[in-house]
């Protein structure tokens, strides 16, 4: 009996073993197919110009690079905020409820759709990978493979026929499947243009670092990091100063302390500073009447799950409802990315989804709390979590200098102001409510406005005729309705979300 056992167990391993074998092989043809597939597809507008487009490119940029201005990164605006948080004294007479007077209505732009491109369905099968490169990429391990034996080139110099001939070099199709790899992270890993500009980087500077023969290659790594983006249809240019090269990248909105050249109407922002003082020596030719600026704006969240690190888990409280406390932790890895990016206007901010992780922490309980009450109450319990649950500086205490926070970070840092809690509040409304809601901008402050449409007490601003009522995030303990009282006959900026 045992030994019939032992014979069944036997054959069960290699009817396993066999089927997995079979599955592979199967997997691989699969994946051949797909790949072969997509070799055969109608390529778009764009993939079709770039492949006559290189080696025209490689023929001017081979001309003479002229002397560009280079200029001073902007500074952020500073607002003179409250050092500490303004309080509603409950002893205090009513203020009759105004109308805010609108200075004027702006909408937060989306992103400009991407440049057209057939993405591959997946990266080549790594039994038929001749090369390979990697990066960590806050914590995300990213693999390049390429089905050519080596993509490096060499640069002898660093002048404009060099520059020329090495990215003639470049377009003779050994970059054709890395471009297609990084392709396939970008929309792996949701990356928005800036951050895929960045990770491109990171893998090119780590393909040439330490470099052939013990030399840097940051020159190499520049010009595969253009080559990269350019191919991608991104609109980038390469600068010489001195000995090094540089890579430009035209931005759509203003990014705050990052020097920039301009070129015709575009500020092209220097990605990387290095080296001493120097003039900067530029071309001014375009890739591709199609490539497009760089957009700032976080859209979607970006997955950097391959290796999420939490923080510690802190409490979050409503005073004024105690049953509302809430354990959260963030991803670090995602702070970092946080941390380097540059600053901008803070009304892109807004727009940055919440980290799913920590919306899973946090939604649940806020709905709880909420469900079965009126959206007028719901809002307030919502307001006061946002008031009470979060302690107040000024960025200048905090950190030093201007810096507004993305949605996770209030759940990070120690503290936060105005439009930090602004923004998180109509972030919260919206998921947990579904509500209209703007954004108050007045001089010196941020605050809110929801639209309630059976509640018509308070203070509030009129909107294509519809009322929304002003909920102040920094107004510690005030209820929906109530302005502070500095800012009741200020005219706002409206900002639609």
């Amino acid at each position: 009996m045992r030994i019939q056992s032992f014979i069944i167990i036997i054959s069960a391993f290699f009817t396993l073993n066999l089927s997995a074998q079979i599955s592979m092989e199967e997997y691989k043809k699969k994946r051949k197919a797909e790949l072969e597939q997509y070799k055969n597809r109608v390529k778009t507008e764009f993939e079709k110009y770039r492949e006559k487009r290189n080696s025209e490119f490689a023929k001017l940029i081979s001309q003479r690079w002229k002397a560009i201005q280079d200029y001073k990164g902007l500074e952020p605006p500073v607002k003179p905020e409250p050092v500490k948080p303004i309080i509603k004294d409950r002893n205090e007479p009513k203020i009759p409820p105004v109308k805010i007077p609108i200075d004027k209505i702006t909408k937060i732009p989306k992103p400009e759709k991407r440049v057209p491109l057939n993405i591959p369905p997946g990266t080549i099968p790594q039994d038929e990978c001749k090369s390979m490169f990697s990066s960590t990429f806050y914590g995300a391990q990213i693999r390049i493979y390429s089905d050519k034996e080596d993509i490096s080139i060499k640069l002898k110099s660093i002048d404009e026929q060099e520059i020329g001939r090495a990215w003639n070099e470049l377009s003779d199709g050994r970059m054709e499947e890395v471009v297609n790899n990084f392709l396939i992270h970008r929309e792996r890993m949701k990356l928005n243009d800036y951050t895929f500009a960045i990770m491109v980087g990171k893998l090119c500077y780590g393909y040439y670092s330490p470099g052939k023969e013990g030399e840097s290659g940051r020159n190499e790594a520049v010009l595969m990091h253009a080559y990269v983006l350019a191919q991608c249809g991104y609109d980038v240019k390469i600068a010489r100063k001195n000995s090094d090269l540089f890579l430009l990248l035209a931005i759509k909105e203003t990014v705050y302390k990052k020097n920039y050249l301009t070129i015709g109407n575009k500020r092209y922002y220097i990605i990387e500073e290095y080296g001493g003082k120097g003039s900067y020596y530029t071309f001014t030719h375009d890739f591709s009447p199609m490539s497009q600026s760089c957009s700032m704006q976080i859209s979607e969240r970006i997955q950097l799950n391959d290796f999420a690190k939490e923080s510690k888990e802190k409490i979050f409280a409503s005073k004024k409802y105690p049953d509302l406390a809430i354990k959260a932790s963030v991803d670090i890895n995602l702070m970092k990315l946080y941390n380097d990016y540059p600053m901008m206007d803070w009304q892109l901010y807004a727009k940055t989804p919440m980290s799913i992780s920590l919306e899973n922490k946090l939604l649940p309980t806020l709905r709880q709390m909420t469900d079965g009450k009126s959206k007028e109450e719901a809002t307030g319990i919502i307001l006061n979590f946002v008031q009470t649950a979060f302690e107040y500086k000024t960025d200048e205490e905090q950190f030093g200098y201007e810096r507004p926070l993305f949605v996770d970070e209030l759940f990070y840092y120690n503290y936060s102001d105005c439009e930090d809690r602004a923004v998180l509040f109509s972030y919260l409304v919206r998921k947990v409510l579904n509500l209209d809601v703007v954004l108050l901008y007045y001089p010196n402050h941020l605050a809110t406005a929801v639209k309630l449409p059976s509640y018509n007490k308070g203070d509030y601003v009129s909107l294509n005729g519809q009322r929304y009522t002003v909920c102040d995030p920094t107004y510690i303990n005030a209820s929906i309705g109530e302005a502070m009282p500095q800012f009741k006959n200020v005219k706002a900026k409206v900002i639609e979300l």
